[in-house]
């Protein structure tokens, strides 16, 4: 059984959310605050790095086409931009 790869046959992905469905009282009760906690740590080291701004890939990140492979040296840019209306 494959829960968390591609469910190829009907009969996974029945069972998959059927289990989805039984856990879903326990976890919302028992576990919802681990799940956040582990959830903000995850955010929080993945958001450390730098982010391309065009492109949204990032030096740390858990998706392998997201990754920004290339060094970098990431500087903040502050632009000021004024408006004058006549």
């Amino acid at each position: 059984m494959t829960v968390c790869c591609r469910a190829e046959s009907v009969v996974e992905k029945l069972l998959t959310n059927w289990l989805s469905l039984c856990m879903y009282p326990y976890l919302k009760t028992h576990v919802n605050k681990s799940l956040f906690l582990l959830y903000k740590a995850i955010k929080h080291q993945t958001e450390k790095g730098p982010v391309d701004a065009v492109t949204a890939e990032a030096r740390y990140s858990l998706s392998e086409d997201r990754l920004l492979r290339q060094k970098t040296d990431a500087r903040t840019l502050v632009s000021s931009v004024f408006l004058f209306f006549y």
